[in-house]
């Protein structure tokens, strides 16, 4: 800016930062570019292997890629050039000229942003301790987020200077050497660095839930997939017209339930822990212990705490499950909330009651694959077949033609190769659509547990990666900002450090004091991540268990204290590299 002092114009500045845009710009995207094409290949593959997919080899280029990617950045530099001639125009020269030699103001106290920034930050901590399930969980997610970045910012930009303050007014604590430098430097550099220590922790936060929740998912994805699929084979077979008499649809649906059995035996394909049993499940709500079973919502619950999922199955399939040798009573039930039972004394789902009969925990539930469903779970044992088709008329009368059907549930493991168990299926798949001329028209499905394998894989892959991805694009971000603060500051403090030498301070209390502000306002942000990070614990674990299967909690716990320590020793690395740059600089 000294320039102006030697007769260059605003014009000749703009003109000398016009080269110095295009130069850096051209440095950049050729830099840029050639990283890009260099490692893109390399960050594949490991996608590829996260994936657990057959790595192919192979280079190519895309012009079109290459010309957006150049305009893209383009246009980026041509917005920071136009601002940057703005700022030139609107500041006159005499303020450019002895801008840095006017002194900083105190900052003032501003009460009602820093109570905003309380407020908003324990609303968005209640609002993730509250979630109770993933629908929940969802539907509050994005405004926990926004109130606690927007606390954050006001916390760090008004609460860090009203605390100060508050310090400063404590005379016996202020008046002290080394808290009078260190309280009087700290208010400025609040000031001055407020929303970048914001944005560090908010970023910090974001690499912390990222990196252990996807992490988690990635590590605990073979306990889910068995969660997910109790059984190698499932398949699922239903009436296409459901006779009125029960007796008549409980033989005709056993009878297409024995197709399936019967093609195993004839190709003496040996089965392991088969099973079959009939079941009807429907979406309902429950209220005040009992179920509902409506396609509408005319509760109050916009929250979705109300949603949950009815499983139905009768007592000799239970028992022959469970290896038990219960007996019901005529309108008596075993009814199990998850893998608990209820203990209220009678059920109900619409106009259906039911006394409950008391029995221990349901230890069927694990092998049921209902652990991995998103809303929570009644699981309701009835004495008949009949009272089956009752809870299905319900079923039928609320929803119609989307209405669930009574099935028949076949399951059973096979001792075969991926490749062989894929053969099975489509074997499978063959010879059932091809039983049109079976006595009953029948709907059919068939789950194996390899095929769903491949989709956890890339779904849970998937997730890991771009955990890992966006993780290092938030870290590089941070490390940037720290270096470019740090560096900031030094030249910003190095006159003021050698004014306290002037007035007789000695060389260790000054020393003292730029330790202090250093470690404070480095770590501050770090230690506020983690503390958001503990308080959507809750959140971010009912999501992951809802809606991802995720159910070894303990596991989530570990990835979370493993990334956070991990985070906090990378840290601690770029402050010794970065504070030692600032001590240089003070220091010359």
């Amino acid at each position: 800016m000294n320039n102006l002092g030697l007769g260059m114009e605003k014009r000749h500045i703009s003109r000398v930062m016009l080269w110095e845009t295009l130069y850096t710009a051209m440095i950049s995207l050729l830099l840029g570019i050639a990283c890009g094409i260099l490692f893109s290949k390399l960050v594949f593959l490991g996608l590829l292997k996260i994936l657990k997919m057959n790595v192919v080899i192979g280079v190519e280029i895309s012009a079109f890629t290459l010309a957006e990617t150049v305009g893209l950045f383009a246009v980026i530099f041509l917005l920071i050039f136009f601002n940057s001639v703005r700022l030139i125009y609107m500041v006159r020269p005499a303020e450019l000229l002895k801008g840095g030699q006017i002194g900083e103001k105190m900052p003032k106290t501003r009460w009602i942003l820093a109570l905003l920034g309380v407020v908003t930050l324990a609303g968005g901590y209640i609002l993730a301790l509250k979630a109770d399930n993933v629908l929940t969980g969802l539907n509050t997610f994005f405004v926990a987020v926004l109130l606690v970045i927007i606390g954050t910012f006001a916390l760090f930009t008004a609460g860090s200077i009203a605390f100060l303050k508050m310090l400063q007014r404590n005379k016996r604590y202020y008046y002290k050497t080394n808290h009078f430098i260190s309280i009087s430097g700290m208010i400025y550099r609040m000031k001055q660095n407020a929303a970048s220590l914001s944005l560090i922790c908010i970023m910090s936060t974001g690499v912390l839930l990222l990196i252990s929740s996807t992490t988690s998912l990635y590590v605990g994805q073979e306990h889910s997939l068995y969660l997910r699929y109790p059984k190698e084979f499932k398949l699922s077979l239903s009436l296409g017209e459901v006779p009125d008499d029960s007796k008549t649809f409980e033989k005709e649906l056993k009878e297409i339930g024995t197709y399936a059995e019967d093609y195993l035996k004839d190709n003496k394909i040996a089965t392991q822990n088969a099973a079959g049993q009939t079941v009807i499940e429907a979406a309902a709500l429950q209220k005040d212990g009992n179920v509902q079973i409506t396609s509408s919502r005319n509760g109050s619950s916009e929250d979705f705490s109300d949603l949950c999922m009815v499983q139905a199955i009768t007592l000799e399939d239970y028992n022959r499950e469970a290896k038990k040798d219960e007996t019901l009573e005529d309108r008596e039930a075993l009814v199990f909330f998850e893998d608990s039972p209820i203990q209220q004394e009678t059920f109900s789902i619409n106009d259906m009651h039911w006394k409950v009969r008391q029995l221990s925990a349901d230890s069927t539930m694990e092998d049921s694959g209902l652990k991995f469903y998103v809303t929570p779970v009644y699981r309701i044992v009835v004495k008949d077949f009949a009272q089956l088709q009752e809870i299905w008329k319900i079923n039928k009368e609320a929803y119609g033609d989307h209405a669930s059907q009574v099935k028949y549930e076949y399951s059973f493991d096979v001792d075969l190769s991926e490749e062989k168990i894929q053969k099975l299926e489509k074997s499978l798949n063959a010879y059932l659509g091809e039983q049109k001329n079976a006595p009953h028209a029948f709907f059919y499905g068939i789950e194996t547990r390899t095929e769903g394998r491949a989709e956890f894989y890339s779904l849970y892959g998937g997730l890991f990666f771009l955990g890992i991805f966006l993780g290092l694009l938030f870290v590089m971000a941070t490390v940037l900002i720290i270096y470019y603060k740090q560096i900031s500051e030094g030249y910003e403090d190095k006159e003021r450090f050698a004014i306290l030498k002037k007035i007789g301070m000695e060389r260790g209390e000054i020393n003292a004091s730029i330790r202090s502000q250093v470690l404070m306002v480095f770590f501050l942000p770090l230690a506020a991540a983690g503390i958001h990070s503990c308080f959507a614990f809750h959140l971010v674990k009912e999501i992951l268990v809802g809606g991802f299967g995720l159910q070894d909690v303990g596991l989530l716990v570990i990835c979370a204290v493993l990334t956070f320590l991990a985070f906090a020793v990378f840290y601690v690395i770029v402050y010794l590299i970065t504070a030692r740059e600032y001590y240089k600089i003070v220091s010359e």
